[in-house]
């Protein structure tokens, strides 16, 4: 894993979010934060959580775990031993069965979505994660910049990963699913997270944060 901090200040808050398969910092560039430190972990060439994020979370009075896509695997995973650090756990657009025919993205989707992977089809994939389009005109204005190599290799180790460790299904307090959801569906969302976790609807795509003018909002939905 790599990270990256998206805002740093003298907050006595963090969130920690686990970003989503192939992106980086560069489409999260206009979220803005309202007085919390905000620090990304991404590229899940392996789950090792690196040894800077796990020091972050001990100086935090506060720490919000929000994990988007496929990042609500790998958080679980990294972040279940600290579970009781952690005041917020918020999935966004995902589960912790991410190729599953009911309760993630179907196998061959999946697994196609690999085998033809080229600049074009990750094209159409990043258009699919949006229901409209001014929201998509910003991610294209402000895409992943990692090579593409990484980002193929990245989703191939990834389909591995799912197979070959155990999932924890008490880490999530709350689940964000998008109605207009093309990539998990939602209806498998709504099916692994029902009993499981609180669920909050929001009338967005895939890719839901360019409805949020900073991440506490994301978190404040909790409250309402």
């Amino acid at each position: 894993m790599e990270y990256k901090w998206l805002h740093k200040s003298d907050s006595k808050k963090l969130i920690l979010f686990f970003n989503g398969w192939s992106c980086d910092e560069q489409p999260f560039k206009t979220v803005g934060s309202d007085g919390s430190d905000v620090l990304m972990v991404y590229d899940y060439h392996d789950l090792t959580l690196p040894k800077q994020v796990i020091e972050s979370i001990h100086l935090y009075e506060t720490v919000s775990v929000i994990a988007w896509s496929f990042g609500v695997w790998v958080a679980q995973l990294a972040l279940y031993p600290l579970k009781n650090m952690l005041s917020r756990t918020i999935a966004v657009n995902g589960t912790v069965k991410p190729v599953d025919k009911y309760s993630g993205i179907p196998a061959p989707i999946a697994m196609g979505t690999l085998s033809g992977l080229n600049d074009r089809n990750l094209e159409k994939f990043q258009r699919r994660m949006f229901s409209e389009q001014e929201q998509w005109e910003c991610f294209n204005q402000n895409k992943p910049l990692r090579p593409f190599a990484e980002v193929k290799n990245e989703l191939f180790l990834l389909l591995q990963h799912f197979r070959g460790q155990r999932m924890k299904d008490d880490f999530y307090d709350t689940a964000l699913i998008s109605r207009s959801d093309l990539i998990f569906p939602s209806a498998n969302q709504y099916h692994y997270w029902e009993g499981k976790a609180d669920i909050i609807e929001l009338n967005h795509g895939h890719f839901c944060f360019y409805g949020f003018d900073n991440w506490e909002e994301l978190i404040h939905l909790i409250d309402i």
